[in-house]
């Protein structure tokens, strides 16, 4: 007897099985490819963030004549850098109004969680600003980075102090 070309049903299904588990396998690894992908991206820009506000505070303080930490400063023409309800805020105070207010974080992408600013005084009466900062992700609190900087004060000698809010004077 004579075989008709074609596939019969059992061959098909065989097929058909075979293509289903390869396809489920591939999703498997596609979808947890892109997980991977996303929590990467999401740590990238988080820590991108964390790096120029970091980077603006060094440029802030390098130059400060006059230090005080604490928000109860006295007199006039005081710039405040502090941490407000996961925010990172930048102001120019005068008596007990704000000026200028400026948010050097971003809350619709990272929500700080610590600032702390230390100043000491090294071996040559030169002063360094130790900058800590951390935060999470909005996207994904999971998330989280911290950046921690030196930064070397060119118009101040032989003070020291710490807290999570400063005034400078230029």
């Amino acid at each position: 007897m004579k075989r008709n070309a074609g596939l019969t049903l059992s061959e098909i299904l065989v097929v058909l099985l075979i293509s289903g588990i390869i396809m489920s396998i591939a999703f498997a690894v596609f979808s947890s490819g892109w997980r991977v992908y996303g929590a990467t991206r999401e740590t990238a820009l988080l820590s991108r963030n964390l790096r120029n506000i970091v980077e603006r505070i060094s440029e802030e303080l390098r130059w400060a004549r006059e230090v005080e930490f604490g928000d109860s400063l006295q007199g006039n023409d005081w710039i405040v850098i502090t941490l407000e309800n996961g925010t990172i805020k930048r102001f120019q105070a005068s008596g007990q109004s704000r000026m200028n207010e400026q948010s050097l974080s971003d809350p619709s992408d990272i929500a700080v969680s610590n600032l702390s600013m230390t100043m000491r005084t090294v071996e040559d009466n030169r002063v360094m600003f130790d900058v800590s900062l951390t935060a999470s992700s909005t996207k994904n609190g999971k998330i989280s980075e911290s950046v921690d900087t030196s930064i070397a004060a060119y118009n101040l000698r032989n003070i020291s102090g710490s807290g999570s809010t400063i005034g400078y004077k230029k």
